[in-house]
């Protein structure tokens, strides 16, 4: 059970015991580890959410100011609290449907395409976090929780940042966070190149474009992550080979020290936390609800 009462915790919960015969597979499989882990990622084989039959899932759409559209799944009661997600890269907003499926009492779950990508292929990729912040921003009320997968960690900071008024609360699942982390392989200016470019499909070519921006990106945002006033919470597998657990200290270490903050580290924890321990999501979810309405902590429940 994850107990979420006290700020600037840091809690490592124990993957569970395998016996000797899995102990033996894991280690000789570790150097393939990497390799599985960007696979998975880019096919998205593996990450089909665990959705109930007739779910009261809702396709919206929200139109930008500068032009082009914002595609957003949503549930739940619309005057209720409200939780927000954002996505890595690539990725798509059903990737959060098993989060919006079962949504608690008095909650509003919205899940976004962010710009580029699955409903929202309508424009050029975004390679500003400061851009793609502004374009979700209408969706947040006051106090809203926003949660950040991978590339959507730093998209959630800067929300944070830039609206602090709407921002009662960040939740980052292995984000990405410290520039000095994002390397460039030569593939990724080959495939960036006009030619190769148009050959990709369209949510690979516009991710392969915003990670190259995202080192300059992150170092930008740095600059104002010590004035992030909402509550924060980190949850990092250190198994993580795509977002390196370094990842995690460095952004707690960016925030203001008197900021209260958790860091919830899995052992054995991979990098797709939101499929391989969505009950303890969830978990961490309702505290960071319960941060933004400036309640006590729900009591922890047993797994």
């Amino acid at each position: 059970m994850l107990d979420c009462a006290p700020p600037a915790i840091v809690t490592i919960i124990e993957a569970p015991a395998d016996n000797i015969g899995g102990a033996v597979v894991d280690f000789l499989l570790a150097p393939l580890q990497p390799l599985r882990e960007q696979l998975t990622a880019i096919t998205g084989i593996g990450l089909d959410a665990d959705v109930p039959e007739g779910a009261a899932l809702r396709r919206m759409t929200l139109r930008l100011e500068g032009g082009g559209t914002l595609n957003y799944l949503a549930s739940g009661t619309r005057a209720g609290a409200r939780v927000v997600f954002i996505h890595g890269s690539p990725g798509v907003a059903e990737e959060w449907a098993g989060f919006l499926a079962n949504v608690p009492a008095g909650q509003y779950r919205a899940a976004v395409d962010r710009p580029g990508f699955g409903e929202s292929i309508d424009q050029e990729p975004v390679l500003s976090i400061g851009e793609q912040a502004r374009a979700i921003a209408p969706l947040l009320g006051d106090g809203s929780v926003v949660v950040g997968y991978s590339f959507g960690g730093p998209v959630a900071l800067r929300l944070a940042v830039d609206f602090p008024d709407k921002v009662g609360s960040v939740v980052l699942i292995g984000s990405a966070g410290d520039p000095a982390q994002e390397e460039t392989h030569p593939l990724q200016l080959v495939a960036a190149l006009p030619y190769f470019s148009a050959l990709l499909p369209a949510e690979l070519a516009n991710s392969n474009a915003e990670l190259l921006a995202l080192r300059p990106e992150l170092e930008q945002l740095a600059t104002g992550l010590g004035r992030i006033a909402a509550p924060v919470t980190i949850v990092q597998g250190l198994q993580d080979t795509l977002v390196p657990p370094e990842n995690a200290a460095y952004i707690r270490a960016q925030l203001s020290p008197d900021l209260p903050a958790r860091v919830v580290l899995i052992e054995g924890g991979d990098h797709f936390l939101p499929w391989t321990h969505a009950p303890l999501i969830e978990e961490v979810l309702a505290c960071a609800v319960a941060d933004a309405a400036g309640q006590p902590p729900p009591e922890a429940s047993p797994r």
